[in-house]
């Protein structure tokens, strides 16, 4: 599927920024080479993961040994300050830990160079065959983390907590109207559940493109400094399932699997009333 390849692009990109940050000071970012520090090691270990998965290279191992760099830094930096990754800052190293262990499952897609030696060395890789199930877990995920903003709208729940964000710019989607916290509400609770998943992914698509729209793109050019690189992440994973749909692990899937057993009750009853 080309979308996967554009979802790794998208990624790689907004992920290499942390790395150009440490190591450069990308965007006006505290440059730390202190590579004897997890902070500092973390410069050029994002800095080249995030062009290996833009290019589509070692995607899977990539994405393997980045998961559990996001896994390590929110137990180490963010889950200190607080329970919910919306309070606490570490909402960013969620998403980007189950997206990477979607990738490692999903592959890196037809536009890579991955798929380029592929073709010149065929190999059987049996990781794939995971994937529907990683995408169910990733799918979870997102849609807990992506109601919490809905709670916070609506009701006014999950304040910043003390040290979250550091002063970082707002999140997009606290920009939005009040109302529009009951559609990350139910949004979130039928993408949980697997259910109506590619209309309910299109629909939060929408959301999260006019919450970036409407306040990131004002404040500044990169994602990484205005704000709004959760959105961005949201978007193309909402766009995803709107196309792929939700994974094994899904009231969707298990409607599907209904449909034969339904239509067959059906034409038993219209030959007995016949």
């Amino acid at each position: 599927m080309y979308l996967l390849s554009i979802v790794r692009f998208v990624v790689g990109f907004l992920f290499i920024q942390h790395g150009l940050e440490k190591l450069w000071g990308f965007a006006g970012g505290r440059i730390d080479r202190d590579f004897s520090s997890l902070h500092g090691i973390a410069g050029p270990i994002e800095t080249v993961s995030g062009l290996l998965l833009m290019l589509g290279l070692f995607t899977r191992s990539t994405a393997f040994i980045l998961c559990g760099e996001m896994a390590v830094a929110y137990f180490h930096s963010w889950a200190p300050r607080g329970f919910w990754p919306i309070t606490n800052g570490g909402e960013g190293s969620v998403i980007y830990c189950y997206i990477f262990l979607w990738l490692v499952t999903a592959g890196a897609g037809p536009w890579s160079l991955d798929e380029l030696i592929q073709r010149l060395h065929p190999k059987v890789g049996k990781v794939a065959a995971w994937e529907t199930y990683a995408r169910s877990i990733m799918r979870m995920i997102v849609a807990f983390t992506f109601s919490l903003h809905g709670y916070r709208l609506f009701f006014g729940l999950f304040t910043v907590a003390r040290g979250g964000r550091r002063g970082a710019q707002p999140m997009a989607l606290d920009s939005l109207p009040h109302l529009v916290g009951l559609v990350g509400i139910v949004g979130g609770a039928l993408l949980f559940l697997g259910l109506f998943t590619r209309s309910t992914s299109a629909v939060l698509c929408i959301e999260v493109a006019a919450a970036y729209l409407s306040s990131s793109v004002m404040r500044a050019a990169w994602p990484i400094r205005n704000g709004g690189e959760e959105a961005v992440l949201y978007f193309v994973v909402f766009l995803y399932f709107a196309v792929a749909g939700a994974g094994a692990w899904s009231l969707d899937q298990l409607l599907e699997k209904t449909k034969p057993n339904r239509r067959e009750s059906r034409l038993t009853m219209g030959a007995a009333v016949r």
